[in-house]
């Protein structure tokens, strides 16, 4: 919601800055070549319109693409957390059994959504930074004007963006993790042998976390976030010296 918040604001605020500047000016929110000419009023405001709604729905597909794989690796915390309720109350074979394929589930349906959005994400990853990049430069470059507050909540959207996605797959890796722990907590110890077997099976398949890459370049986790601040910056000052 508050992700959905954020954008709307920027649209908004992109969208009321450039009615008071560029609609009076007669020029389009964004530079672009038609196969017509748009100079009469009618045709300009039709344009000009097109490309405000068409700035708002695509910020909606990309907020929606977003919250569909964040929802994702959310799934992947919530079957974990059941699986460590399942365990509690597997004090028949058939149940530990039971847990066990959910466990090897849980695994396979990480490993797919990693296959399927790892290219997705890096794409997504290097172009919020690129874009950072640039926007840190512009706001280096120009003074207080009506242009400034847009691009700084612009900025913030695509630093929210990376960092939902290393929130939610920082999350997963821990949740994967802590499942040792919740077996630790468990009377495991007064269990006959064949269970302790089941159990350790858990156990020594856990002590690998889930972790989702993008393109095995960028770990998505809440240190990855901090390396690519440190890598914008970076960039942002190789830009300010050339």
């Amino acid at each position: 919601l508050a992700c959905f918040v954020l954008v709307e604001t920027t649209c908004m605020c992109i969208a009321l800055t450039s009615l008071f500047t560029n609609f009076r000016t007669g020029t389009l929110t964004y530079k672009a070549w038609l196969p017509f000419n748009y100079s009469p009023p009618v045709l300009f405001s039709l344009t000009y319109t097109h490309q405000l709604i068409s700035m708002a729905t695509c910020a909606l597909i990309n907020l929606a693409c977003d919250c569909f794989i964040c929802g994702l690796l959310l799934h992947i915390c919530c079957q974990i957390e059941i699986l460590e309720y399942r365990l509690n109350k597997s004090y028949t074979w058939k149940n530990l059994r039971d847990c066990v394929c959910h466990h090897e589930l849980i695994f396979d349906f990480a490993s797919i959504i990693n296959e399927r959005f790892a290219k997705i994400i890096a794409i997504q990853f290097i172009t919020s930074m690129l874009v950072v990049c640039s926007n840190l430069y512009q706001l280096a470059q120009i003074t207080l004007s009506a242009e400034y507050l847009p691009l700084v909540l612009y900025t913030i959207c695509m630093l929210i963006e990376i960092f939902i996605y290393c929130w939610f797959g920082n999350e997963v890796k821990l949740k994967s993790l802590q499942l040792i722990d919740r077996i630790f907590e468990m009377e495991w110890p007064e269990l006959n042998n064949s269970f302790k077997k089941a159990f350790l099976m858990i156990m020594n398949r856990t002590m690998i976390p889930i972790e989702f890459t993008s393109a095995h370049l960028f770990s998505m986790n809440l240190e990855s976030f901090v390396g690519v601040l440190r890598m914008s910056y970076s960039a942002y000052t190789l830009l300010q010296r050339i």
